[in-house]
C-alpha cells in the first residue's frame, strides 16, 4: 500500500531535497555507484559523498530568519489592533442607526455611510493579508536560498557529492501526523553524516543574538568547518543524530 504524502507546514512545503552536483576527484561518473548491466551488483560505497541535513531544524534556529518573521508578526499585531478600533467605530455607528426611523433621510444617510465603511475595512484587510503573505513568502525564499548556497559551498569545499534532507524528530505514537511524517522520511538511517550544526553555525555567524550555542558535531571544531572531508572518523552522536 502506498504511503500517503503528508501535507506539512509552510516551512516544510518550501523544503526540498538538496541535490548537489559536486563530485569527488576521480570518483564515479554521474549516477553514483550504479550496478553494472550484467554480473553481481557493486557493493555500496562508504565514502563521504552523501551527507544529511535537517532543514526544518535550521529554520527553527536561524537567527535572522526568526527576527524577520517576528517583525512581520509585530506588524500583523499592529494592524489587528487598528482593525479592532475600526470595528468598534462601526459598531457605534450601527447603534446610532437603531435610533432613527427606518426609511428616514438620516437613517438612509447613516446606513450608506456604514455600508461604505464596512466595505472599505474589508478591502483594506484583504490587501493587508496579501501583503503579509507576500512578505512571509519572501522571507522563506531568501532564507532557503541562503541555506542552499551555504550547503553548496560547504559540500564543494569538503568534496561532498549530495546532501539529503532528513528529520531527527522521533515519531510520536499517539500523534497521527507525526507518524505519517516519520513513515515518509526520505532518510531511514544515518550515522555520523549530519551536517546540520555546521550549516547552522555558518548561517548564524555574526548574528547579534544566537538562537542556540555555536555547537559543531562531536569531535569537530566549533568555529569553522575543516577544509577536507569531515565525516569519516567523527564519533557519531547517540542514534547518529544531532542532540536537541
Amino acid at each position: 500500500m502506498r504511503v500517503p504524502l503528508v501535507c506539512a507546514t509552510f516551512v516544510a512545503g518550501l523544503i526540498v531535497v538538496l541535490g548537489l552536483s559536486a563530485q569527488q576527484p576521480g570518483g564515479p561518473p554521474p549516477g553514483g555507484n550504479r550496478p553494472p548491466a550484467t554480473g553481481a551488483p557493486a557493493p555500496p560505497s562508504l565514502d563521504t559523498s552523501v551527507v544529511v541535513i535537517d532543514i526544518a531544524f535550521i529554520f527553527k534556529n536561524h537567527v535572522r530568519f526568526n527576527q524577520r518573521m517576528n517583525d512581520i508578526k509585530r506588524d500583523i499585531q499592529q494592524y489587528d489592533a487598528y482593525a479592532q478600533e475600526e470595528a468598534k467605530k462601526l459598531n457605534t455607528k450601527n447603534e446610532r442607526l437603531a435610533q432613527f426611523n427606518a426609511g428616514s433621510p438620516d437613517y438612509k444617510k447613516l446606513e450608506e455611510e456604514l455600508t461604505r465603511d464596512k466595505a472599505d475595512l474589508q478591502i483594506k484587510a484583504g490587501i493587508k493579508r496579501k501583503e503579509f503573505l507576500e512578505q512571509e513568502a519572501k522571507v522563506y525564499y531568501d532564507t532557503y536560498r541562503e541555506i542552499e548556497q551555504t550547503v553548496k559551498n560547504f559540500a564543494e569545499r569538503n568534496r561532498i557529492g549530495m546532501v539529503l534532507r532528513y528529520s531527527a524528530d522521533d515519531m510520536k505514537p499517539d500523534d497521527r501526523n507525526s507518524i505519517l511524517q516519520g513513515v515518509n522520511k526520505p532518510v531511514v538511517f544515518q550515522q555520523g553524516r549530519d551536517i546540520t550544526e555546521y550549516i547552522l553555525n555558518m548561517l548564524n555567524a555574526g548574528s547579534a543574538q544566537a538562537a542556540r550555542p555555536n555547537v559543531a558535531p562531536q569531535g569537530a571544531p566549533a568555529a569553522a568547518p575543516p577544509s577536507g572531508p569531515i565525516i569519516p572518523g567523527a564519533p557519531p552522536r547517540a542514534g547518529g543524530m544531532i542532540q536537541r
